[in-house]
């Protein structure tokens, strides 16, 4: 289980989170919804220490993760894919899947590069194109992708919808939803794109401006239209 509590964090002196509180169980698909600038980065990066300064507790597997390198937590079976996607663009689709699998730790082997685009079908073509020669929307399925090569046990997707066509959107749940099922992954998803995280997740969080104001199920989401208005309209 991931567990949050308590969370504040610092960008300087800028405080971004206060008091941030979130569960993720084993298996479990969780969505956290906000604004541009509500928190929602801040909080996947205190997770993994890749950033911020924080204050709080971060309880994954049990252990209190304390000031646990970023490095240390991917091998714990924590993995973040941001949202400006980071590969690298002077390798191929198969060979930036395959440097991710060195994130793998010693309870949880590699998933080999042929099994991980089976399950991003739309990678199979790509395999041998180098990341600098892809479209946005492929980049960011590289991301994912590579995300899950080491076996993770949580994924933190940053994001993974701005910028991309509808049909790479669809598709991107598809994936998304089927490798984490058949890898028994737990997904906390940062997004503003209400349909991809209703496809993706059973569970939902709002943040606004560094904290939690919504934690329920979709259902309960939907019988509460004001925390859509008045958190998440445009």
């Amino acid at each position: 289980m991931l567990d949050v509590r308590e969370l504040d964090a610092f960008y300087g002196d800028s405080h971004v989170l206060m008091g941030a509180r979130l569960r993720v169980g084993p298996g479990q698909r969780v969505a956290l919804l906000g604004r541009n600038g509500a928190g929602k980065s801040t909080l996947l990066k205190s997770i993994m220490n890749a950033g911020p300064r924080v204050k709080g507790e971060v309880h994954f597997k049990g252990q209190a993760l304390g000031a646990m390198p970023t490095h240390r937590r991917t091998r714990m079976g924590l993995a973040l894919v941001p949202e400006d996607r980071r590969i690298f663009t002077h390798l191929t689709v198969a060979e930036n899947i395959a440097m991710a699998r060195h994130g793998s730790g010693p309870d949880r082997p590699a998933v080999p590069v042929a099994e991980i685009v089976r399950r991003f079908p739309m990678l199979e073509p790509l395999q041998q194109r180098p990341g600098g020669q892809l479209s946005g929307g492929q980049q960011q399925l590289v991301a994912v992708a590579r995300a899950m090569a080491a076996n993770p046990s949580h994924l933190l997707l940053d994001e993974p919808t701005e910028g991309l066509a509808p049909i790479i959107v669809e598709e991107m749940a598809r994936d998304v939803v089927r490798t984490c099922t058949e890898q028994k992954v737990a997904l906390l998803l940062c997004e503003q794109n209400i349909w991809f995280a209703r496809r993706c997740t059973e569970h939902v969080y709002v943040i606004d401006t560094g904290r939690i104001v919504f934690d329920g199920d979709w259902q309960t989401f939907d019988r509460q239209p004001e925390i859509q208005q008045r958190y998440l309209a445009l």
